[in-house]
């Protein structure tokens, strides 16, 4: 793996965005993504996110309910390194979800990530707020509705220009098991799924320990979750944010 100093540096000062090929098993994507899609075909599937018909898509939350897969993901060394290169060993989970495109699913819609389209603006290439990641649970193909990214676009630190990105955009296709680490004002979207199968990605949203995370319940897990968590997911978690604030003050000198 390339140094971790030029990958930050890529995110964001470079093209927004790296992509880290083969960081997962094939046999441990086709895994998630067969249990994302029996969690959203279960009964219980409108308690972790309902299907939009209107674009065909259907974002599945509480991944750390179903399955330890799901918790080795979101603490894979590879990754958590570079989100802490650009926000600090004490940042914490924003978010942490499923994404299906179904058969004949449309485009999201150009967007740039929370918390930066909570915020009125200006805002600022760095420190960085939020890091996104996308984990590829299959191919990533030109049919099947891989991720639109308009390169550099972080750069001009501003909500995304729809005609200006139908002009820059490309699509990232990659392999099973490969991941999208991008910056949080990274103008990008779903691309349409033309395939007979479902596209299915897990999403990850790292962000500073002093946001906000967007999913308000994303500590909300089983018993039996925590009581085998590592430090690191407890961290991820918000578990450890008194502790965290206490280092800062140290740190500053008040104590």
């Amino acid at each position: 793996m390339a140094a971790i100093s030029a990958i930050v540096e890529q995110i964001i000062d470079g093209a927004g965005f790296v992509l880290m090929p083969k960081l997962m098993d094939a046999g441990d994507a086709a895994f998630a993504r067969a249990r994302a899609l029996e969690v959203a075909a279960s009964p219980a599937a409108s308690e972790f996110g309902r299907r939009n018909e209107k674009i065909g898509q259907q974002h599945i939350r509480g991944l750390l309910a179903h399955g330890e897969i799901f918790e080795r993901l979101v603490q894979h060394p590879a990754i958590i390194e570079i989100a802490e290169g650009m926000l600090g060993d004490d940042m914490t989970l924003g978010a942490y979800s499923a994404r299906i495109l179904h058969p004949a699913a449309t485009e999201m819609g150009v967007h740039i990530d929370y918390p930066y389209w909570a915020m009125r603006g200006p805002f600022a290439l760095r420190p960085p707020l939020m890091v996104q990641v996308i984990w590829m649970l299959q191919d990533f193909t030109e049919q099947n509705g891989a991720t639109l990214v308009a390169p550099r676009s972080q750069l001009r630190c501003a909500r995304p220009n729809r005609e200006e990105f139908a002009r820059e955009a490309i699509k990232i296709t990659g392999d099973a098991g490969d991941a999208i680490i991008s910056h949080g004002l990274l103008w990008h979207d779903t691309s349409q799924n033309h395939t007979g199968e479902p596209r299915v990605a897990l999403l990850i949203n790292y962000g500073l320990k002093v946001i906000r995370p967007l999913d308000s319940e994303i500590a909300k897990v089983p018993a039996a979750v925590l009581e085998r968590a590592t430090p690191k997911l407890r961290q991820l978690l918000g578990l450890e944010f008194g502790k965290s604030l206490a280092r800062d003050l140290t740190r500053g000198g008040l104590y």
